[in-house]
């Protein structure tokens, strides 16, 4: 590990107690006993990603760019190389145990070798395909552990991170062109540390209580069943405006996309109302066997960068002019026949005069 005061590689032996041996001075976080398996520097650096220099990003939002580091997101690679290993390493341990008569050489490498077979074999039911994202730490844990020490040692958070952010309806001095309906408080709290109201000219609500009238309204949501239910009931409570759905579609965070995707093994039941709706029908079917299945990805876990940016284009879409539909000429034909376009009126009929031709 680099001290992060020195800049001098110290081992596990020369840093007890978080301390540098070599320049005396103590630092925050130790990969070897933090289970956020963070150090100082990487700590500052993964805050700057977050970020970009210009954000300012939550505790929680940061929680998530760690969880997403550790897991790493692996491929189908990495899921056969642990099954060749376990494989390997079982058959290895299998020939041990035949010559541990004994021999307590042999008995002990082929109680090892069960030990790193079964790891071998957790760690690829783990990278399965289609398997639910797990972290490894918890989000109180990450608090607790990460946070509070670094405002021990250090005094304060870095630059652009901050732990409360600020609550409650956006009322902007400009007149706001649209609504953005933002019912998960993590990321309405990431807008507001952002003046995203202020400099996109929106109004930013928390609840469907505080849309007013007369606006467009940009729903962002979560990826869940439970989500895609209340975008019925906010759009059935809005009758006559325009409400665009924002949130993740199932196709944005399937593999092989690097999405957080966890699961509720309780599975939740389709409401009657979603399996009717004209977009769930517009799901495919294996879309909605994933949602069906407990399967949701919370618009939280999104990188901060891709988060404002869903938030911008929400407003877009809410703003812009619906699309008209594209006329045939048939229709166009029928619909000039209907109001007598270029169409000569009919005179009655008169018997000619004689002797005309």
């Amino acid at each position: 590990m680099i001290c992060p005061n020195c800049r001098e590689t110290v081992g596990r032996r020369e840093r007890h107690g978080h301390r540098c041996s070599r320049c005396g001075r103590t630092f925050a976080l130790d990969p070897k006993s933090e289970p956020g398996r963070l150090h100082d520097l990487k700590f500052r650096e993964l805050v700057a990603k977050g970020t970009g220099g210009r954000l300012r990003i939550t505790v929680e939002q940061l929680y998530w760019l760690n969880e997403r580091r550790l897991y790493g997101f692996p491929g189908p690679k990495a899921h056969r190389r642990h099954l060749v290993v376990g494989t390997l390493v079982t058959a290895g341990a299998l020939v041990a145990g035949s010559f541990a008569r004994g021999a307590d050489v042999w008995l002990f490498a082929a109680g090892l070798g069960a030990v790193v077979a079964v790891r071998e074999f957790h760690a690829a039911w783990r990278l399965r395909a289609g398997a639910p994202f797990r972290p490894r730490l918890s989000e109180v844990g990450f608090q607790y552990q990460v946070i509070n020490r670094w405002r021990e040692v250090y005094g304060g958070l870095p630059t652009g991170l901050i732990e409360q952010p600020p609550a409650g309806p956006t009322v902007g001095t400009v007149e706001a062109r649209a609504v953005v309906l933002c019912e998960v408080p993590a990321v309405a709290g990431f807008l507001r540390a952002n003046n995203f109201a202020e400099r996109h000219r929106v109004l930013l609500a928390d609840e469907l209580a505080q849309v007013p009238a007369a606006l467009p309204v940009a729903v962002l949501r979560d990826l869940s069943l439970a989500a895609l239910a209340r975008t019925m009931v906010i759009r059935s409570a809005l009758p006559g405006r325009r409400v665009v759905d924002c949130g993740l579609a199932p196709r944005a965070v399937l593999e092989p996309a690097r999405a957080v995707r966890l699961r509720d093994f309780s599975k939740p039941r389709l409401p009657t109302a979603l399996a009717a709706a004209p977009g769930w029908q517009r799901l495919t079917d294996r879309e909605r066997e994933w949602l069906t299945a407990g399967f949701r990805s919370p618009l939280i876990t999104v990188p901060p960068p891709k988060l404002l940016a869903l938030a911008e284009k929400a407003v877009e879409r809410a703003v812009a002019a619906p699309a008209r539909a594209v006329e045939t000429a048939a229709e166009t034909l029928r619909r000039a026949e209907r109001i007598g376009f270029l169409s000569w009126p009919e005179t009655a009929r008169t018997r000619p005069p004689d002797g005309a031709r």
